[in-house]
């Protein structure tokens, strides 16, 4: 069971590669989509409203329901992209948004090829790692998630640079290093 149901996705394939990835800021939409939104500020949907915010590295997804007593519902995500053969790839993402209770919740995603039971480690420059247990692990992509008190947003939004590290299946470290800047907006406004 997952422990966070928000409509973001990341396609990812292959094995995770021992090489240190860069986060980049993503294409949030695409460009027909993009060209309205920079327009009107807001992308149609089937759903309701959406509209698409960018906070340096995160792109924020807003959607209201049909029904004016649907409420808003907004996730986050950044992803991190590696460059081999003339290809780029997501190798990386961390997605936010509420969970059923209400509370902000992460999910890292990454490709398989990984230990599970030590889990991810995030590091947030000199303070103690905070480890995120990894809850699936599928051929195509494996996900670590919970939930983030103030004290984790407060921790993670004073850096600009963070890590996530995973123990590869043949026990060697894998790290992404994250850029945080835009963490902090785009938490607020999910909680909004």
């Amino acid at each position: 069971m997952r422990a966070i149901a928000f409509a973001a996705t990341v396609v990812a394939v292959g094995m995770v590669q021992p090489a240190m990835a860069q986060s980049q800021r993503p294409k949030a939409v695409p460009q027909q989509a993009q060209e309205q939104s920079q327009a009107t500020g807001t992308a149609a949907s089937v759903s309701g409203r959406t509209e698409i915010l960018t906070y340096d590295n995160w792109t924020v997804t807003c959607r209201d329901g049909r029904d004016p007593k649907e409420k808003r519902v907004c996730s986050a995500e950044l992803q991190i992209f590696q460059e081999a053969g003339g290809q780029r790839r997501a190798v990386f993402a961390w997605l936010m948004g509420l969970n059923k209770d209400g509370v902000l919740a992460l999910a890292l995603r990454f490709l398989p090829g990984v230990q599970i039971g030590p889990g991810v480690e995030l590091k947030f420059a000199d303070k103690p790692p905070r480890k995120v247990p990894i809850t699936t692990c599928e051929p195509a992509v494996c996900e670590a998630s919970t939930t983030m008190d103030d004290a984790f947003i407060r921790e993670a939004g004073s850096v600009i640079q963070g890590e996530a590290v995973v123990h590869a299946s043949d026990g060697r470290l894998v790290t992404f290093t994250i850029n945080m800047k835009g963490f902090v907006q785009a938490a607020a406004a999910i909680r909004r």
